[in-house]
Parts: C-alpha cells; structure tokens; sequence
C-alpha cells in the first residue's frame, strides 16, 4: 500500500477507525519514510455536532504539527439537487474532495479508516440486495492504487482498544445509532442475530467468503477483457460497438460480463444498471430482427441494433427528447415517401 517516500493524505473524521489510522502511521512514519497530511471534510449534516467534529480535528492537527486542508459540502443540497441518496451524495462528496486535495498538494495515496467490521457489513447490505460477485466482494483494500485502507482486515473491537492503549479521544457520530440507515440496521440487529442464532464466528466467515470471491473475480475479469476486445468492432469516445454474432456465442455468464464492461466503458459507472438490463441487452444481441430498434437504459445511454453491430452509446441529448426527435423524423421520411409515390 505504501512505498519509501510517498507522501500520505490521512481522511481523518475524528471518529475512532480515523484517528486510530492516524495514530498507526504516525507511529510507523520513520520506519516507513512516509509524509503525512490530514483531510477533513464537513457534510453539514449535523449541525453543532459537525462542527464540533471539525474543531476536533483542527486541534488534534495543531498538537500533532500535521498539515490539514478543511472543505465544508452541503451534502443535503447536494443530494436533493442531484437525486442521489444521501449517504452516495457524501461518499461522492468525500472521494472528490480527497482527489482534489491529494492533486492539489501531491499526495501519492489517500489513507482511509475502514476496518473489518465496515467491510463484513458491507458485504451482507450487498447481499440483501441482491449483489452479484462485484458487490460481494465488500470494500476493497485498495482503489485506483491511490486509495488504501490499512485497517480493513483489523475489527472495530482492536481498534477501540488501540485507542484506549495510546490513550486517544475520538468523537462519535450519533447517526451510526438511527436505524433508518440499512447500514445501522445491519450492524445492530443483524450481524448479532447471525452471531447469536448461526455462527457466533460469521464476520470471520464473511471476510473469507469475500476474499474467496475477489480472487475468483480477478481471474473472471481477465477472462472479461479478453473476451471484450474478441467481440469490439469499434470504439470511440462515448461509444462502443460490439459484433452481436460473437457475443451471443459466449458462454451467458461471460457474455453478461462482457455487456456489463462494454457499458463500464461508454457510461464510465454502472449506477442504476441492474442484472435485469444486462439480460435484456443480452436478448437484444441474440435475435436477428432486431436491426434498426433500440434499448434505453439509465444515464442516457441507448443501445442500437445496426446489422451484426450492438452499439452501445451515450446520447448527449434527453433520451425522450431524442425519441420525439426519432418520431417526427420518421412520420417526416413516411410523409416524403408518401408524396413521391402521388
């Protein structure tokens, strides 16, 4: 995660995975030759408490003679305005944030707190959702090589207790009680009821499971690019097309693997693309008289049927717009056609 040199950006909420993370580093920081700096990011969220967080943070970082860059977002705004959840608005929010900063100041990595516990959760909120491997995999311990989680393999239970070791404050955030968050939920009611009525060991259980299916998952995606690059015909910015022919004779499992990264690659995120889209393209690309029509799929993306050719395409323009456009051009063609037969 980290080599001689780099230069460490510390996401650092005041909660106690953060300054656990924290106090870590700083206690390997001459033996791994790393610079540190911290990062805060106020959501606005929770009024007198939020800035009780963030004064927090600018003491610790005055008594520790750490560097500190501070951004207040106003992640409700920002959510409404944007139609996203709160809890993705403020993840978005914090993941900017810290690219910036890290840009800004030169920043090799961007440390982040999440530890066993976060990741064992994650995994079962997938899962109720009905996730395939991706999201079984939980949260990585490392994103687009900037990003690391040292702590992800450590239980929140070690690391209170690390806390209490280096005798450590840290702040709590009330929300992590309110069980209108699924994530609440599963940690209070059904990590314990697992625990109680299954096996007493199942956030062990879990993390291996992820581990399993990550390992396996690498190797599947390999199989995915290889695959991709068989059936591509041409690739432009904001588009892809793909031989229909060739994809429907992949085995289903790779072919929806190859469909999911083709959109990957033209929507650049796969935000609001379900299993049952995936299918449906898959479809799409398997029958013969489906030239000339098209699917349209969240983000503005369109799926054309051209001969052989899927393309798959990012539309600059509202997609219903762009069909009340597609209409009056075809009644416009039929009424042409219509006078030159007279």
């Amino acid at each position: 995660m980290i080599a001689p040199g780099h230069r460490v950006l510390i996401g650092l909420s005041g909660g106690p995975d953060s300054m656990a993370l924290v106090q870590a580093l700083m206690c390997l920081k001459k033996d791994l030759n790393i610079h540190l700096g911290l990062a805060h990011l106020n959501h606005m969220l929770r009024g007198r408490d939020a800035l009780a967080d963030e004064s927090f943070v600018r003491k610790f970082a005055r008594q520790t003679c750490l560097d500190l860059v501070v951004e207040t977002r106003d992640v409700k705004t920002l959510a409404r305005k944007e139609k996203r959840s709160i809890e993705e608005a403020g993840r978005n929010a914090r993941y900017e944030f810290f690219n910036r900063t890290a840009d800004r100041h030169q920043f090799d990595r961007v440390a982040l707190g999440h530890n066993r516990d976060d990741h064992v959760e994650q995994i079962l909120m997938n899962l109720v959702r009905g996730a395939g491997p991706r999201g079984l995999r939980g949260i990585p311990p490392t994103r687009e090589e900037r990003f690391i989680r040292p702590l992800i393999t450590t239980p929140r239970s070690d690391i209170v207790a690390f806390l209490e070791q280096v005798s450590q404050d840290y702040v709590t955030d009330a929300s992590n009680e309110d069980p209108a968050y699924l994530r609440n939920r599963v940690r209070h009611h059904l990590i314990p009821f697992l625990e109680k009525e299954f096996n007493p060991d199942i956030k062990t259980g879990l993390a291996r499971l992820a581990s399993i299916i990550a390992l396996e998952d690498n190797f599947l995606n390999q199989m995915t690019q290889n695959a991709l690059e068989s059936v591509v015909a041409d690739r432009q910015p904001g588009r892809i097309d793909l031989y229909a022919g060739k994809l429907a004779d992949l085995d289903p499992a790779l072919a929806a693997r190859v469909i999911r990264e083709g959109l990957f690659v033209v929507k650049k995120d796969l935000r609001r693309i379900s299993h049952t889209h995936i299918l449906d393209i898959l479809t799409f690309a398997r029958k013969k008289t489906s030239s000339g029509k098209s699917l349209d799929l969240p983000g503005q993306i369109r799926v054309y049927r051209q001969g052989d050719l899927l393309c798959i395409k990012k539309e600059i323009t509202d997609l219903r717009t762009l069909g009340r456009q597609t209409k009056k051009s075809r009644e416009a063609t039929a009424r042409q056609e219509q006078n030159l037969s007279i």
